[in-house]
């Protein structure tokens, strides 16, 4: 378990330090800052909250609708409206933020996948 925790805290460690100086500075009082929720589908679905920081920063709870179990995620949006985030079990989505109503996006976890297009209804809350 200490070592699902130290290569999740790596992988997170490694994802925001890909982000240039140029894009940190960019995103200091980002566009996208606030509350959001939205729900996925495919092989699986369900829903999700997160809140966007205003340095652009991701956290959040995904919601399997198959289970009663909630699941933290962590991710960052770029000043493009490109995000990507995960959860320690491997649930990653990538996605694009072109408005608030009309928003696309992909989803995968191990063998199973899917789209967040059409059912990212993000919303600010």
């Amino acid at each position: 378990m200490r070592l699902l925790r130290i290569l999740f805290f790596l992988q997170f460690l490694f994802l925001f330090s890909c982000q240039s100086d140029e894009e940190l500075q960019r995103q200091s009082n980002s566009k996208y800052e606030g509350d959001y929720i939205g729900s996925y589908e495919g092989n699986d679905k369900g829903e999700f909250s997160f809140k966007i920081t205003d340095a652009g920063n991701i956290v959040g709870d995904l919601k399997y609708n198959n289970s009663t179990t909630n699941e933290e995620f962590l991710g960052y949006v770029q000043s493009t409206g490109t995000l990507s985030a995960n959860t320690r079990s491997g649930f990653v989505f990538n996605g694009q933020i072109t408005n608030f109503d009309n928003s696309t996006g992909k989803w995968t976890k191990n063998s199973e996948s899917g789209t967040l297009s059409g059912t990212f209804r993000l919303q600010k809350k």
